[in-house]
């Protein structure tokens, strides 16, 4: 029994380690506050996590376990956090973080309620973990097509299989839980599996996080813009021709691979002539700058008061009013509507005091 704790400590002390050297890499690396606030809250939920699997750990602690088994509680929405911040360049917001309020309550609820009610509560709060761990691989995969960072789109398959792996010893860890398994055997075969993760993710991540973290939006103030070479220069006015004078960006469902036919490039120098030469990091981010920017001018013109938002969205190229929403909010902080209500309100004349 003691070989094997002595083994299961050895191996969270592997797994912490790797986590904080993972963990300040990373924060360090990341330019952008919402990534750098989404790193920090993923690596905190894997090391509660590391911490409370183990039962010597626990003893270590005492009552000082409690703060760390609550965060516990939303680690799985802090790590969908991670994904979708990391892979689809989320502007973080407050509101990003209802997931793992949830998660947390419920969970609190499940340990603190009723106890006839205890296992729906804890059976709500594996499947949101689930669902979150799935739209997490529906978003490495989606965004994928659109990714402009040549080392992130590397980067995919092995973090699918890290993310299968990590669900697996997930589960594994909430089925030893709920039905008490006590053996040591279990919480080494827990603690291996993380140790090994941990070492995965430091050979996966700080490997390519200055391609992965270093670059700013942009939009973001201050970013440096980088000296062009005659060539760059050439490809991005043609690339600009396509773009503006031949509108391709109002095509609904336009792709880089017909924008790199129409310009004339092969995809993969496309790719890299926008996210070098421009700082975009998605396609998506680079169509749709010009049109929200387009969309602000529609919303603010008097002869297009009387259109329906709808329908300048479809003119503009979005397939539904949904991306456009999202894309305009992203990028101005409100929404189209509010948006053409500031726009008519600072346009009409301010009425003179009656004398």
């Amino acid at each position: 029994m003691e070989q094997w704790q002595d083994l299961d400590l050895l191996l969270r002390g592997m797994a912490i380690g790797a986590q904080l050297g993972l963990g300040a890499g990373l924060a360090a690396s990341a330019r952008d506050q919402g990534l750098r606030i989404a790193t920090v809250l993923f690596i905190l939920g894997n090391l509660c996590f590391t911490i409370n699997g183990s039962h010597a750990l626990q003893a270590l602690l005492g009552p000082a376990r409690q703060p760390l088994w609550m965060i516990q509680l939303g680690s799985a929405a802090y790590f969908w956090l991670f994904v979708v911040t990391l892979f689809e360049d989320l502007r973080f917001s407050p509101r990003h973080l209802v997931p793992a309020a949830a998660l947390t309550a419920i969970g609190l609820c499940g340990h603190y309620g009723p106890r006839g009610l205890a296992p729906a509560f804890w059976m709500a709060h594996n499947a949101i973990g689930l669902l979150l761990a799935l739209h997490a691989l529906v978003v490495i995969v989606r965004s994928g097509r659109n990714d402009l960072v040549e080392v992130r789109r590397r980067l995919r398959v092995p973090f699918l299989m890290l993310i299968a792996a990590f669900s697996m010893v997930l589960s594994l860890a909430q089925l030893g839980q709920n039905i008490e398994i006590d053996a040591a055997w279990y919480e080494f075969a827990n603690a291996l599996a993380q140790a090994l993760l941990g070492v995965a993710g430091v050979v996966v991540m700080l490997e390519a996080r200055p391609a992965l973290f270093g670059a700013a939006r942009p939009d973001q103030a201050g970013a440096a813009v980088p000296a062009l070479t005659d060539d760059q220069a050439f490809w991005l006015a043609r690339l600009d021709q396509v773009m503006d004078g031949d509108s391709a960006w109002r095509r609904e469902g336009v792709t880089i691979a017909e924008i790199a036919r129409d310009v004339g490039l092969p995809e993969y120098r496309l790719r890299q002539l926008i996210n070098q030469s421009l700082g975009h990091r998605n396609f998506a981010s680079f169509i749709n700058q010009r049109r929200i920017a387009a969309a602000r001018a529609m919303l603010a013109a008097p002869e297009h008061a009387g259109t329906s938002i709808t329908s300048i969205a479809f003119d503009l190229g979005f397939g539904s009013l949904g991306p456009f929403n999202r894309a305009f909010r992203e990028a101005t902080g409100v929404t189209p509507t509010e948006f053409r209500r500031q726009a008519i309100r600072q346009s009409s004349p301010i009425p003179e005091n009656p004398r």
